[in-house]
């Protein structure tokens, strides 16, 4: 298999490493964007050009993963620059403000196991991203629609926040029905916004299987 890993906003690619030893595919590209293009985009769109602009001679793919702000960069390649993938896989990628439930970076066992690591790098990172960049991730935004004309199938993976069979878990992502339909949603136990991080075994399991499945 033959895919690509896109991290989210205020990540680098350190975010994978608990999760690569249990996703050996040698094929695998993890795609870093640099600090010259994240101080100087105005929008998700401006990063997706830059790694289509990079990342084209890569097609085609089996795959195309992207953690938050990188699952959005994912459907942005399938949809607007026809990125020759058979599959686009969000893991926590808000396409619409999402209800409380979902506005934790990780479950309280985890944040005391992981939380200084991570809140170092977010923090390192966030001040090589524009203020422009930021709003379009955390105000008023609507990136939904780039489901609807997806060529591919999407999948999305969210983490339980350790609530196994929490009943509004699809609904409190606050996408209409439609949108809903077309999306084959995938929960990790005990992890919440880094399942990389919280359940790297967990999470690699269920893309292996989205990666090998027929549908």
């Amino acid at each position: 298999m033959k895919g690509m890993f896109l991290y989210g906003a205020n990540c680098t690619l350190d975010v994978w490493d608990r999760f690569k030893p249990h996703f050996n595919e040698p094929d695998t590209i993890y795609t870093a964007y640099p600090h010259t293009v994240t101080r100087q985009a105005e929008s998700v769109s401006d990063i997706a050009h830059w790694v289509f602009e990079t990342c084209q001679n890569d097609q085609p793919l089996d795959f195309i993963v992207g953690h938050s702000m990188g699952g959005i960069i994912a459907l942005e390649l399938a949809v607007k620059y026809a990125f020759q993938c058979r599959k686009v896989i969000l893991i926590e990628s808000n396409l619409k403000p999402a209800n409380v439930f979902y506005r934790n970076l990780m479950t309280e066992q985890n944040m005391k196991t992981f939380g200084e690591q991570i809140m170092a790098m977010i923090q390192n990172e966030a001040p090589f991203y524009s203020s422009a960049l930021k709003s379009s991730l955390q105000e008023d935004f609507d990136y939904s629609d780039f489901v609807r004309r997806c060529p591919v199938q999407v999948y999305g993976i969210y983490g339980d926040r350790g609530v196994e069979n929490y009943p509004a878990r699809i609904s409190d992502l606050c996408l209409e029905k439609d949108i809903q339909e077309n999306i084959q949603f995938q929960f990790v136990r005990d992890a919440c916004h880094m399942p990389m991080v919280e359940n790297p075994e967990a999470l690699a399991a269920v893309i292996k299987h989205i990666c090998t499945s027929s549908e």
